[in-house]
């Protein structure tokens, strides 16, 4: 069924331009939207967008032949949005006089901005793509310790910095804009961190872990918010002011998350308490990433319940339910007890 409507779609799908508007058919019907309805046009990662004044969403262009033409008739009747906002992008700066008094002044402060903010982006593109890579195929854990450490610095310094600089280093991304953004940074460094601590193979117990994150997310995404808010709030289509609100508290709880799984693991200097428990099951999953490997155990003196683990391929094989094994706990450097190592037991002679 699915496939017998995109054929009549892509037979029947047509788009007409004339000096009253749009007409757009498509598999079961045609809509007609005059030019006085549709807000403008705008490109978006390459693609073509217009906006009717009535709709939640943007309809999609890019998949109609003869872009150029199109975008001809589009520029003729329709305010291209993208330009429109960057004229009142530079209307602000030349009204903002905490840049200066003179354009040179304004355009000064602004690149020396974006020369600060250009290698600590970086730092976290870098960091992101290392402590990635090393989380699926290496394992190497100085790695992950200086990356961890990186991806945990990187958002805080953009928030100090945009705290410091308010309406003059944006925490939000707009190709062409004159101002220096930090959105990408905190990105690749919030969905990176978060990734690479859900692939660690130690399990954190009791419920403090999930406490910190909550609170931290909730502080970071109020604070973005806090900082974006007119911006967002600018958009005025509910639908794209929830997504983004969505996004950031998204990406504030991933990198909440992975910030206080790093910080207690790796800045642990806690000695690991060891005692003896017994495996109750073992099962492998398939992620997305690869092979996940678990074991279920039983109650010890750390945990009052059984618990799974997330340990290591090698340590899987060497196991089989039913056996005693050795289990160390460390205290965490935030009091979030975790797992270090679980190995056989060791027969006594």
């Amino acid at each position: 069924l699915f496939m017998l409507f995109a054929m009549a779609w892509v037979l029947r799908a047509r788009l007409t331009l004339d000096h009253q508007g749009i007409v757009l058919r498509g598999a079961f019907g045609a809509r007609s939207i005059p030019w006085a309805k549709i807000e403008g046009f705008r490109w978006t990662a390459g693609r073509l967008f217009v906006f009717p004044a009535e709709d939640r969403w943007p309809l999609n262009l890019s998949y109609f032949g003869n872009q150029g033409l199109l975008f001809a008739w589009l520029h003729a009747h329709l305010p291209d949005l993208q330009q429109a906002d960057l004229a009142k992008e530079a209307q602000e700066i030349r009204a903002d006089h905490s840049l200066g008094l003179m354009e040179k002044e304004k355009a000064a402060r602004l690149g020396a901005l974006r020369r600060i903010l250009k290698p600590i982006n970086w730092a976290g593109y870098v960091a992101a793509a290392i402590g990635g890579a090393n989380a699926l195929f290496l394992g190497l854990g100085q790695v992950q310790l200086v990356t961890g450490y990186v991806l945990v610095a990187v958002p805080v310094i953009l928030f100090l910095i945009a705290l410091r600089f308010r309406d003059q280093v944006r925490l939000d991304y707009r190709e062409g804009s004159l101002y220096p953004e930090g959105a990408t940074g905190i990105l690749a460094s919030g969905v990176a961190i978060g990734l690479i601590s859900l692939l660690d193979h130690h399990t954190t117990l009791g419920e403090r872990l999930a406490e910190l994150t909550f609170a931290l997310a909730a502080g970071t995404a109020l604070l973005w918010l806090h900082l974006e808010w007119r911006r967002i709030r600018a958009q005025r289509r509910w639908m794209f002011i929830a997504l983004h609100v969505a996004s950031i508290g998204f990406v504030s709880g991933f990198w909440a998350g992975g910030s206080v799984y790093q910080i207690n693991k790796n800045a642990d200097a806690s000695e690991p308490v060891w005692d003896t428990t017994r495996v109750t099951g073992l099962r492998k999953s398939q992620e997305r990433t690869g092979t996940s490997y678990h074991a279920t155990v039983a109650p010890w003196r750390a945990s009052p319940e059984p618990v799974e683990l997330d340990i290591s391929g090698e340590t899987y094989d060497s196991l089989r339910a039913g056996a005693s094994v050795d289990i160390s706990v460390r205290r965490g450097a935030l009091e979030i007890p975790w797992v270090d190592e679980v190995r056989m037991k060791k027969q006594s002679r």
